[in-house]
């Protein structure tokens, strides 16, 4: 997938982040057991919300992203 950072695709990200029906815990790699996703997101968006657009926090965006790309499939 294509990360986008520009803020219409941040909003768009963050959106579903909020809404999605989460389970609480889902193995994203073989090395990434996350094991209480609602704070897992919970904790990207507010990193999200207080940092953007600094480049620094792109990873809180990327994680997003990924846990999209697994949860779509």
């Amino acid at each position: 997938m294509d990360y986008k950072f520009d803020e219409e695709s941040i909003q768009s990200i963050l959106e579903w982040a909020k809404n999605i029906q989460a389970p609480q815990t889902i193995q994203l790699s073989e090395y990434e057991n996350i094991e209480n996703l609602p704070q897992y997101i919970i904790t990207n968006i507010y990193d999200i919300k207080q940092h953007y657009p600094d480049p620094l926090y792109n990873s809180a965006i990327i994680r997003l992203y990924r846990l999209k790309e697994f949860m779509e499939k």
